[in-house]
């Protein structure tokens, strides 16, 4: 009885330490250094890490309730005859608890030790032990694992007889399950034969637990920057991961390119060629040409194609490079816009090149095949400029292009055109160069000479017509005036006949001049018959001057 109260009182007092320590944070892992910039590429990820349970180095601390069991009716009979105490009845079902301490001497192999004490009426039972067990699966939450061990049985009761042992080999099979980091449920079963001296004779013995185990420490040794290479044998303990390293954990940098072999995308990069990050030869304008030969580094991305030295093409040679060049093809020497197209200055049409006249206005059209305006009579001015473009051949002509003619009278009117070619200087002309008709001033009247009507009517006779044309020539010549047209007879006769011619022939003059292009709104025909006479008319002289037609300005 005492037995099963210090065992329980084992388990209890093991099963809460386990969990304590369960429960306690996990140091954390080592921070990985900062690589340098050089080994910025692609980080190698970090392994997928091992349960710390199953990591080679880890020890093992076991508790489990176990029931043990002897089945072998002989040993049985031998154990309660002799050993236990007489009448007690002992039962073939023990009772009780094992201890165990491992070593994982891998993830798959560990090395096992341990007690097991089983108690039941009259006998008990210690069973020290030491083995080997195999993990199926290390890494895996739930494995199955076997094992083989070798154990001492050694029975003790309260009889008068002596204590038995036995040596046997047993096998083992059992199943555990991780339930946090370090805490494993385990669930083992054993079986095995012993051999007694005492009763010469062998039994099959067996035992099964269900427990706790912890795992404590294990795995491999550190490795700050996980080169493979331990921290206590890594002399270069900051090496960015993915670079190769020697036996001493340093990385190498086979070609000096400053990028480390294993980062080195671009591993035999010739001596002093300029590197990216990846350790191939830079080029800075991703125009295909390394910067060490790029004599254009900094190439537009648009810029295509280029040379073997990284430039721009220039087909044409004209200074402007093909990928801007609108006119590729423009022949050698020709001067050439910032399109690479031949310039033509003065955008007449003609390049610079084949233009005589270079500096062509923009109003100096049309133009010859040589840039230049074209003069089609030949006198010096050209067509553009020329209003009178049809000039007869070897005529002296002024800047506009017309023929040089004399005036000598200076009336306005040439030579070749004037009729009356020694005017009066200052003389008002008509077109043809003879001065107009003197004309009254506003308000003042003049008697229009030579006009005479056939007989007592109102027809005007032909020889009178030039000097009404000379007439309708002055009041054109003066515009935006208004003229009154008066008509007058002598005082022969009787008034309303002489009134009434002297309004015919008024209005004879007046529609005379309109024909001559005067405007109607400019004349007013009146007769006034026989008033206002100029003279007596007690003569015959006189009463001809009265017979007259005025003409007055109104305005």
């Amino acid at each position: 009885m005492r037995m099963r109260v210090l065992l329980a009182a084992g388990a209890l007092a093991v099963v809460p330490a386990l969990a304590a320590a369960q429960q306690r944070p996990a140091t954390p892992p080592a921070q990985q250094p900062a690589a340098r910039p050089a080994a910025t590429p692609t980080q190698r990820p970090a392994a997928a890490a091992t349960t710390v349970g199953e990591k080679a180095g880890a020890i093992q601390l076991t508790f489990a309730p176990t029931a043990f069991v002897a089945r072998d009716a002989a040993l049985f009979e031998y154990l309660s005859t002799r050993i236990a105490a007489s009448g007690k009845g002992p039962n073939r079902y023990l009772p009780g608890a094992s201890v165990g301490v491992g070593y994982q001497l891998s993830p798959n192999l560990a090395i096992r030790a341990g007690a097991g004490v089983g108690v039941t009426s009259g006998l008990m039972l210690l069973q020290p032990f030491a083995g080997i067990n195999y993990t199926l699966s290390p890494t895996s939450s739930m494995s199955p694992y076997v094992g083989v061990y070798g154990a001492q049985s050694r029975w003790s009761g309260d009889g008068p007889g002596e204590k038995v042992s036995a040596i046997g080999g047993y096998g083992a099979l059992g199943i555990r399950k991780f339930m946090g980091e370090n805490l494993a449920l385990r669930v083992e079963g054993r079986a095995g034969m012993e051999s007694y001296s005492e009763n010469d004779n062998s039994a099959i013995v067996g035992n099964i637990g269900i427990g706790l185990t912890y795992f404590m420490g294990g795995g491999p040794p550190p490795d700050t920057d996980a080169d493979g290479v331990p921290d206590r044998r890594d002399r270069c303990a900051t090496t960015p991961r993915g670079a190769t390293v020697d036996l001493r954990g340093c990385p190498s940098d086979t070609d000096r390119d400053g990028v480390y072999n294993g980062l080195d995308a671009c591993p035999n990069t010739p001596a002093n060629t300029p590197v990216d990050a990846r350790g191939c030869t830079r080029d800075t304008d991703s125009d295909g040409v390394a910067d060490n030969l790029d004599r254009c580094a900094n190439t537009p991305a648009a810029a295509r194609p280029i040379d073997a030295n990284g430039c721009p093409v220039d087909t044409d040679r004209d200074g402007v490079f093909d990928y801007q060049d609108r006119c590729a093809s423009t022949p050698a020497g020709v001067p050439v816009d910032a399109n690479g197209c031949p310039r033509d200055t003065d955008s007449d049409g003609v390049t610079d090149n084949n233009d005589r006249c270079a500096n062509t206005p923009a109003a100096a059209r049309p133009i010859d095949a040589n840039g230049c305006p074209v003069d089609t009579d030949r006198d010096g001015v050209f067509d553009y400029l020329d209003r009178c473009a049809n000039t007869a051949p070897n005529t002296q002509v002024d800047a506009n292009g017309c023929p040089v003619q004399r005036d000598a009278d200076s009336d306005g009117v040439i030579d070749a055109n004037d009729r009356c070619p020694n005017t009066p200087a200052g003389a008002r002309v008509s077109a043809d160069g003879c001065p107009l008709r003197e004309m009254p001033a506003v308000g003042a009247a003049l008697v229009i000479q030579n006009i005479a009507f056939r007989g007592t009517t109102a027809n005007i006779l032909p020889a009178s017509l030039p000097e009404l044309d000379r007439v309708a020539t002055a009041i054109l010549a003066t515009p935006n005036s208004r003229w009154e047209i008066g008509g007058y007879t002598d005082s022969r006769g009787v008034a309303a006949a002489n009134q009434r011619l002297s309004t015919a022939r008024a209005n004879a003059v007046m529609a005379y001049l309109i024909t001559r292009g005067v405007p109607a709104s400019a004349l007013t025909a009146v007769g006034y018959g026989s008033q206002r006479p100029i003279a007596p008319n007690t003569t015959l002289a006189n009463r001809t001057r009265n017979r007259r037609v005025e003409i007055k300005r109104l305005s």
